[in-house]
């Protein structure tokens, strides 16, 4: 475990004659959109006035390691500091006797939470800003403990036969947060009905991030990728984890008629996924639609900004979300695009002005949108335009980093008389 930078405490109650120091709490990092919104907020706080770090409760959160390698590997970059609350000898040898999953099924949560509440008054932290469910209940618990204040940043429930519910678990973290924190206002609406009569308890900061840069040209990118070397060939892309609310059976379907329609297309899908499955059943329903010659569905490691590169056409067909990562990105890059109208997608792209909009699960409304952006450049062109200067007003790094600085600062200055009860 790492240790604490030694920097000279000062008290919680307001004096803050020193940096802030904020303990982002995560499970662990892969290649989904919180890990993303959480690199642009550490690369852009103010550190002269912010000191910042990231742990993991569990660098093997995920199932794979390379996602979590890869992802570390753009935070170390970027001058993140990583912490990991590491396994003790102990847990390591249950595990080497097979006993590990029966042990974490019974004291995973209470352990980690008091090996966390030890952490927080080890490093002196003065903020704990804790990302998702599992992290969030751990987090909320631990700042009990600790008597620390807790934001916890959660976007939407859990997503089950086109609806989303609420497990009991993240309701206890939404009542036991100082600060709920999430992207959209359709999610806050349903957090604030979990928290009655606290309604200021829940606020909205939009996702921010810097444009996506890429190390390759579009021609390396499409050799690489087994795309059409034709750059007439115009690429129709959807970027975001692989995971079946994000609708990539309707992108597929929406292939088939936009093929049909218009041959000089091609089209990608890009994402890691911890079901492979799942990512077989797409590959598998691409041959059965006859498109399978025409269509890509991998991950990347590189730069996510190295796919954007090869994208002319922007698709989101999510049938359940709140206000997706790949969507500001996509707008940072002057992308023109067509998404559904699952969750908060609509407060971020207005329908004919920074983008089409068409409803969740519609495979021939999005392929007709599609297909009215290849026919009417022109149409494209405004729309793209429109969307980056969206993004410049609203969805930067530092526009999302300011919005979190005063959310902490606003939990440091209420102090312990405000602290959260069940």
């Amino acid at each position: 475990m790492i240790q604490p930078s030694g920097i000279e405490s000062t008290d919680k109650n307001g004096a803050l004659n020193r940096r802030i120091r904020v303990l982002s709490v995560i499970d662990g990092l892969g290649f989904a959109g919180d890990e993303s919104r959480l690199l642009s907020m550490s690369q852009a706080l103010d550190r002269d006035r912010f000191e910042h770090s990231v742990l993991t409760l569990n660098r093997f959160a995920y199932t794979r390691p390379d996602e979590f390698e890869a992802r570390s590997r753009q935070y170390v970059a970027a001058g993140v500091e990583l912490k990991d609350l590491s396994e003790d000898d102990a847990g390591q040898a249950l595990k080497r006797h097979g006993l590990r999953a029966k042990f974490h099924a019974k004291t995973g949560i209470p352990r980690r939470v008091l090996r966390l509440s030890r952490a927080i008054r080890q490093w002196n932290v003065d903020v704990v800003d804790a990302r998702l469910e599992s992290a969030g209940l751990v987090s909320a618990l631990a700042g009990q403990i600790t008597r620390t204040p807790v934001a916890v940043t959660i976007y939407c429930g859990q997503w089950m036969e086109g609806d989303s519910f609420w497990p009991w678990t993240t309701r206890l973290a939404l009542r036991l947060a100082d600060t709920v924190i999430t992207d959209s206002r359709v999610r806050a609406d349903e957090m604030r009905a979990i928290v009655p009569g606290r309604p200021q308890k829940v606020t909205v900061i939009p996702n921010g991030l810097l444009p996506p840069r890429s190390d390759r040209t579009s021609h390396e990118m499409r050799k690489l990728l087994g795309l059409p070397q034709d750059p007439r060939t115009r690429i129709i892309g959807q970027i975001g984890r692989l995971i079946e609310y994000k609708g990539h059976t309707v992108f597929l379907q929406a292939a088939r008629k936009i093929l049909n329609d218009d041959p000089n297309t091609a089209f990608l899908i890009v994402g890691y996924t911890r079901n492979e499955e799942y990512k077989a059943s797409l590959k598998n329903l691409a041959e059965k639609l006859g498109i399978a010659h025409r269509v890509v569905i991998t991950d990347y490691r590189g730069s996510i900004g190295d796919i954007w590169a090869v994208i002319d056409i922007h698709a989101h067909a999510s049938l359940f979300d709140s206000l997706p990562i790949s969507i500001a990105e996509g707008m940072s890059l002057g992308k023109p695009a067509v998404v559904t109208a699952a969750g908060g997608i609509p407060e971020i792209v207005s329908h004919q002005r920074t983008g089409l909009i068409v409803p969740t699960g519609d495979a021939d409304a999005l392929a007709n949108a599609v297909l009215d952006l290849l026919r009417q450049p022109a149409l494209a062109c405004n729309l793209a335009q429109s969307a980056r200067k969206r993004y410049e007003e609203l969805y930067t790094p530092e526009v999302m980093a300011r919005a979190m600085e005063e959310c902490f600062l606003g939990m440091l200055r209420r102090g312990k008389s405000t602290r959260s009860r069940l």
